[in-house]
Order: C-alpha cells, then sequence, then structure tokens
C-alpha cells in the first residue's frame, strides 16, 4: 500500500500541473465497488470477519468515495490517478479503475474548501501551508484477547501498523474564500453549460457576419462588443476542428476561467444565436439596437450581406446610376432660374425668385426682443406678394436655428439619372443628418413616447455634452392636475407622462427626452395648460430645447443657460376653449451670440438664395415642402450624407439596405462652395425676422 501511495501522489502531481482538477460523472461510491470487485479471490482475503476482506478498509473507502473519481484533462482526454500504476497488488486493479474513469465524462471541478478539510480527521490544517492532506496516511491498531478470539486471525496485545491510501492537494485547489463546494461548481459548471451550447448552435459563419455587421455600422455600440467577437472566433474554430468525443473535454478547459464563457447569453450572443436559429437579418438587427439604445434604434446603418451589396451594385451599373452617386455641395452657379421654384405673383403670371447678392450685410448684434412688435406675414403671403420686389433679404439668425441648417447637394454631372422621386438629383440635407424631420419627436417616438395626440410638450438634454442632469417635465393644468414624474396620469384630462430619464448619460447618452401627451381632445377639458421644465438635480446642466406640438402645428425652444438645482423654467401655456388652441409663449428669450455654420448668431446676414427644397421645383410636388433661405459663407462644419433613402425613387428602394450603408461611407467633406442656410418644413410651425430692401426697407417675421 505504502508504494501504491507514493504511485498514486506522483500521478496527482501530474493532474495538478495542468492547473484544473475535475471530478468524474462515476462516482466515488462506483470506483469503490469497481476497486473492490477488480482483486482476484486470492489476493483478498478475509480478514477479521468473515463479511471483510484484506482491501476493505474504512480508511480507504471514504478516500475513494470522496478522491477516488478525481481526473484531468490533457490533449482533450482524461488522465486519472490510477494511469499506469506498476504494482504486483495494485496494478491490475487500478487499470480497470483507470479505464473506467476514462470512459466515463466529467461532471465537475474539483475543489476543497479549508473549513471542510479543517473539519475532517486528517490533519490539522493551517491557511499559510502550502499542501494539504486528503485521507488517512496510516493508523495503528493493538487487538485485544476478546477480539483476537473472534477473529482468529491477530494475536492478543498485537499491534498492527496499517496503511491507506492519501494524497498531498496543493494549496491552488483549496478554497478560502468561505463559499460552499456547490456554489464554486456551479459557476464553472454553468459557464461550460453556456459555452459549449453557443459552440455548438452558432456556426462560424453568423460570427464572421456579425462582425461585418459592426464594421458596416449597422448595430448600435457594436464597437463596444467586438473584443468578444474577435476573442470567441478562434474558440469557435478550433472547436470546430475536434471530435464529437473531444469537445466535451475541450469546453470544460477552455471555458475554465473564461470571461466569455456565456458568450451565448450576452447581448453579442443573443444575436448571433438569433440568426443562427434563422431570425431574419433585418429583424435581429432593429432588436439589437433597440435593446442597446431605445431612442436612437434607427439611427443604425441597415444590415447588409456580400450578396446584396453585389446585387446593389449590378443593379446601379446595368440601369446607369454609377454617376448618379458621385456626388458633392450644390453651389449657387449650379442653380438654374428654370430649376427654381416660381412664385405666383398674384397677376395669374409666374415670376421666379431673385438672387440677392448686390447688398453687404451689418455685423450689428441685436436682442430678439427688438422685432416682438415687428409686423407679420405668413410665409405664403410673403413669397407672393412681398419677396418678388425684394433686391435684398437678409435673415436673422437665432441660436434656436441649428436645427434647421440645410445644406444643398447634387450629382457632379448634371445630366446623370435622376435617383430621387423627382425628376432631378438635387437633395438637402439638415444639421445632424437628418432630413428635415424634429430631432425631439424622432427621439421620443424611437423611446416609445406617444407622438399622435392633439397635444404634446417634449423636453430634451445633454446630447454627449458632459450633461448628466434630472430634467423633469411638468404641466400644471387649471383644471385640477398636474403631471410631473410623481404623478405620471392626471385623471382630470387622460394627460400622461410616459418617459421620464433621472441619469441621462446612462439611460440615454446621445441626447434624453421627456415627454408629455395629450390622445385625445374629448378627455380634455376647457382651461389653461402650463408646461415649464424643473431641475431636479443639475448635474454640469446645459440647458434643454422643447417643443410643443398642437394638432399638428410644432413649435419649438432652446434654453441654453445651466439650469440650477430646483429652477423652473416657463417654457409656455397653451389654453383650451370650446375645442380651440391658443399658444402663448413664456420662454424667455436668449441673447447669447453663437457660432452656427460659422456664422455669428443674433445677427443679420445676407441670402444669396431663396428657394423652395428640390421636390417642389418646377412641376414636382412630391412630399413635404420645405423653405430654404441659403446665407452667405454658411458652412456646414461636419461632413454631409449626399442623399437619404427615404427620398429615393422607387427603382432603387429595393436595395435601400445597401443605400444606406452607401450614404453613410461616402459623406462630403465640408468645403467653402457650398449653399448652406436656414430651411423650415412647412409642417412645421416656426417663424423667422428678415429683413428686407427693395423700393421700401422694412423688417418682417415670417410664420411658417
Amino acid at each position: 500500500m505504502k508504494e501504491f501511495s507514493q504511485q498514486l501522489q506522483a500521478n496527482f502531481d501530474s493532474l495538478m500541473q495542468t492547473g484544473m482538477l475535475f471530478v468524474s460523472q462515476l462516482t466515488g461510491a462506483m470506483v469503490w465497488d469497481i476497486y473492490l470487485k477488480s482483486f482476484p479471490e486470492e489476493m483478498d482475503p478475509v480478514f477479521r470477519d468473515p463479511a471483510s476482506t484484506v482491501h476493505n478498509c474504512n480508511h480507504c473507502n471514504n478516500f475513494i468515495r470522496r478522491y477516488g473519481n478525481i481526473v484531468a484533462i490533457k490533449d482533450y482526454k482524461i488522465i486519472t490517478i490510477f494511469d499506469d500504476i506498476v504494482n504486483e497488488e495494485y496494478g491490475e486493479v487500478a487499470k480497470v479503475i483507470s479505464k473506467a474513469l476514462k470512459e466515463a465524462v466529467v461532471s465537475e471541478v474539483f475543489f476543497e474548501t479549508y473549513a471542510e478539510l479543517n473539519g475532517l480527521p486528517y490533519e490539522k490544517c493551517n491557511k499559510t501551508q502550502k499542501k494539504f492532506q486528503l485521507g488517512v496516511d496510516r493508523n495503528f491498531k493493538r487487538y485485544t484477547k476478546e477480539e483476537a478470539e473472534k477473529y482468529g486471525v491477530v494475536k492478543e496485545n498485537e499491534t498492527v501498523d496499517f496503511h491507506h491510501m492519501h494524497l498531498f492537494l496543493n494549496k491552488a485547489f483549496v478554497d478560502q474564500t468561505g463559499k460552499s463546494i456547490e456554489s464554486i461548481q456551479s459557476k464553472f459548471r454553468d459557464n461550460k453549460s453556456v459555452f459549449l451550447r453557443g459552440m455548438a448552435e452558432i456556426p462560424l459563419d453568423t460570427l464572421l457576419l456579425v462582425r461585418d455587421l459592426i464594421a458596416q455600422g449597422s448595430l448600435l455600440n457594436g464597437e463596444a462588443h467586438m473584443f468578444k467577437l474577435d476573442a470567441i472566433i478562434p474558440h469557435k474554430k478550433a472547436y470546430d476542428t475536434l471530435s464529437a468525443k473531444e469537445r466535451d473535454n475541450w469546453a470544460w478547459i477552455t471555458s475554465y476561467n473564461l470571461n466569455i464563457a456565456k458568450f451565448r447569453n450576452e447581448l453579442i450572443g443573443v444575436l448571433c444565436t438569433e440568426l443562427a436559429e434563422g431570425k431574419e437579418l433585418n429583424a435581429a438587427c432593429l432588436s439589437w439596437n433597440k435593446r442597446v439604445d431605445p431612442a436612437n434604434y434607427m439611427k443604425a446603418v441597415a444590415p447588409i450581406t456580400k450578396a446584396q451589396i453585389s446585387l446593389a451594385q449590378k443593379f446601379v451599373e446595368e440601369n446607369g446610376y454609377v454617376e448618379s452617386f458621385d456626388r458633392r455641395f450644390a453651389t449657387i452657379d449650379d442653380i438654374k432660374v428654370s430649376e427654381i421654384k416660381h412664385i405666383n405673383s398674384g397677376d395669374g403670371k409666374l415670376k421666379t425668385v431673385s438672387m440677392f447678392d448686390n447688398i453687404k450685410t451689418t455685423s450689428t448684434r441685436h436682442k430678439r426682443s427688438e422685432f416682438d412688435k415687428v409686423e407679420e406675414v405668413g410665409i405664403d403671403k410673403f413669397m407672393k406678394d412681398i419677396l418678388p420686389s425684394c433686391d435684398s433679404v437678409e435673415v436673422y439668425l437665432e441660436n434656436q436655428f441649428a436645427n434647421n441648417m440645410v445644406t444643398l447637394t447634387t450629382a457632379n454631372r448634371s445630366d446623370s439619372k435622376p435617383i430621387f422621386k423627382w425628376d432631378s438629383n438635387y437633395s438637402w440635407t439638415y444639421n445632424g443628418n437628418l432630413a428635415g424631420k424634429s430631432e425631439i419627436k424622432e427621439t421620443v417616438k424611437n423611446k416609445g413616447g406617444a407622438v399622435d395626440g392633439v397635444l404634446r410638450f417634449s423636453i430634451m438634454w445633454a446630447k454627449k455634452d458632459g450633461d448628466n442632469s434630472d430634467l423633469d417635465a411638468h404641466c400644471i393644468e387649471s383644471a385640477g392636475g398636474h403631471i410631473y414624474y410623481n404623478n405620471r396620469h392626471s385623471g382630470y384630462t387622460n394627460g400622461n407622462l410616459d418617459i421620464d430619464i433621472t441619469k441621462p448619460n446612462s439611460q440615454m447618452p446621445n441626447g434624453a427626452v421627456e415627454n408629455i401627451s395629450y390622445a385625445d381632445i374629448k378627455g380634455m377639458k376647457n382651461g389653461i395648460y402650463s408646461f415649464s421644465v424643473n431641475q431636479f438635480s443639475a448635474r454640469s446642466s446645459k440647458g434643454f430645447k422643447a417643443e410643443i406640438e398642437v394638432n399638428g402645428e410644432l413649435y419649438q425652444y432652446e434654453y441654453t443657460k445651466p439650469v440650477t438645482s430646483g429652477q423652473n423654467v416657463n417654457v409656455a401655456t397653451v389654453t383650451l376653449n370650446n375645442g380651440e388652441f391658443r399658444i402663448d409663449h413664456k420662454l424667455p428669450s436668449n441673447n447669447t451670440s453663437k457660432d452656427v455654420y460659422a456664422l455669428n448668431t443674433n445677427e443679420f446676414h445676407r441670402v444669396n438664395l431663396m428657394c423652395l427644397s428640390p421636390n417642389h421645383w418646377d412641376t414636382n410636388k412630391v412630399g413635404n415642402k420645405h423653405f430654404f433661405f441659403m446665407l452667405d459663407k454658411a458652412k456646414s462644419p461636419l461632413s454631409l450624407r449626399s442623399f437619404h433613402n427615404e427620398n429615393l425613387n422607387d427603382d432603387l428602394l429595393p436595395h435601400r439596405k445597401v443605400m444606406d450603408v452607401l450614404g453613410v461611407t461616402n459623406m462630403l467633406k465640408s468645403t467653402d462652395k457650398q449653399l448652406s442656410g436656414v430651411g423650415f418644413n412647412a409642417t412645421v410651425r416656426n417663424e423667422m425676422i428678415v429683413r428686407l430692401k427693395g423700393n421700401f426697407k422694412r423688417v418682417l417675421k415670417i410664420k411658417f
């Protein structure tokens, strides 16, 4: 036995050198049963009790039941403490046990806990020792007269030295954290199970596809997860080279302390699993984007495959669109009088919109309040009755027009085939690469807020500017209701706060929103609805933007000063009287000048060109009309899209996913020669101050 234990220890040292010990599915009790049955009868005679034999030892029994099924994995194969034992008494028995263990599978990792070892009768323990004894190494037995007479094989007063199977375990496999063995094993078991399932269920092609989707910008914040794909792909390649028999052992040693073992259960792994299970590519990517960033999930580039790219390229080449996608900024020299929307002068004749380039603008600063009482005129009347007689138009550029800044684009070749729903290759892009929509409204909609009611109040702040403030939208109703974060629904009017953001940097890092809406005028009561913004907690406040939409009419506001904790900023009041709404603006004017498209705000700037959006040039009437006032020296600070998918013609729409990627990957770098200025969507309520010169000099407020 002494020699046998030494050989067991030598094998055990080899097992520990692998750095990982495991427990076989073949239980210790099963191993003990194999151990006893494997001895030839002549080598296992009766000892003391007729029902017992020489090798049926309680200490050895306890050892094998507890430690006899410890194994390790080398070259994806099981190795045991019973391998290659050369011993006349135990050699054949060890060979049988070794074979049985190698045919079984691993069920758990092996560790002992310090608390457990310290309570077992092996040795006295301390936490500083480098090795811990497993099992009892030896004991002495002195037999009495009664025992000698009973057993007949021992002598009275004879002392026998019994040696037993035992091992010494390295400190690395003794847990001293106080955790239970069950909790330790469950962690490794779960890691292995999830890891192996991911390897079996997610094809390598799927992992490579998702990596391509991240590279092409189809997955919001996908770059943050790329390292996980880069780490898991080599493991998947290794898994695919192994035999079915090797894979389970490989999974145990590969997942051991692997930080991405549960890749399948992580966000990126869920996407891979959905694609592997056959979910449609666009639907899977949309689900990902909603989970990662509910406010901006629609801003990601549409996912595309190599086959889709090839098909789109073939279509563009075969149908003469190649030159159409070679685009640039439009300049004033490109615009022909015949291409600009004509204005009805009232006498049945059509007059063209004039160019204004003969009057230089002064750089005098003004306050918005200076123009509160100037004459107001609607945009249609302005274009029909006033604009044709003007020699010069100047726009008073306000801070709130930052999102109204727009740029015209066109194809390099004027005779290239039109790619849009109208009959020219001219298009436009608003600041932020938007196509003329309300950014706040779109963000609220994407976050799940209601935007289709009769009255809506939305605020937006913290757009990647370090502002992590907790702003709150409030509405105080004269009917008795007060809608805010602590009372989201008004029982008086059915008004509802459906978005409440407290920590923008973590909840909506691309711009936080809150939203109060009234779905139906029937549930509302006559009276005043006072809308305001309250600063619950200022954390580097930078102000906010707000908008109120009443029966489809949109009013926008901007408050660019920091809002202090507890401060309340009144935005506007809306009065409902017998089904009619009236709005009174309360937000204080902001006179702080800033740079917008290389122009100072709160100054007048010369209009080089005033025109409609290209979708309403000549006889075209496609979609919403926009009014463009192109300003002298206006220049976009960022690269811009040269086209938007929503404007492409029906022939190109089947390839919209590839087109979307094309629009993002081929941005136009800003140049000095471009037509940029202020644009207004005809469906969005707004106003602008203009200064006119011609047969008269006057200042007007144009209402859109």
